[in-house]
């Protein structure tokens, strides 16, 4: 409940300010550290790198989506061609989805701290 408050107050915040940085930062920080602080793993031995294969579908992904970001940002109009950062803005356009973006980002960042 608390990020949930906290979220809400730090997407209210004026875009590209230096307190909402400051806000964003420090929230994937604590939600880290808080992360792995719980994190009840037994030290591990080495990882070993992955298989190409199990990469290569991760890779085609990155790959496809920058170049549907590259071909919608040199054609216009941009309606008719949206950017990734364009769709994302109209997903993200009311209060509630961008604190639920924002939680959901906290959350992310303590489970990748705990892995």
């Amino acid at each position: 409940m608390a990020a949930v408050a906290y979220g809400a107050w730090a997407v209210s915040l004026p875009p590209f300010s230096g307190t909402a940085t400051t806000a964003v930062v420090a929230a994937g920080v604590v939600a880290m550290v808080v992360g792995a602080a719980r994190s009840n793993r037994a030290p591990s031995r080495p990882v070993e790198p992955p298989a190409p294969a199990a990469v290569a579908p991760w890779a085609v992904l990155a790959a496809g989506l920058a170049a549907w970001q590259l071909a919608a940002y040199l054609q216009s109009p941009r309606r008719d061609h949206p950017t990734l950062s364009s769709l994302a803005n109209a997903l993200l356009d009311s209060h509630p989805a961008r604190t639920l973006a924002f939680v959901l980002w906290l959350a992310a960042a303590w489970a990748l701290a705990r892995r």
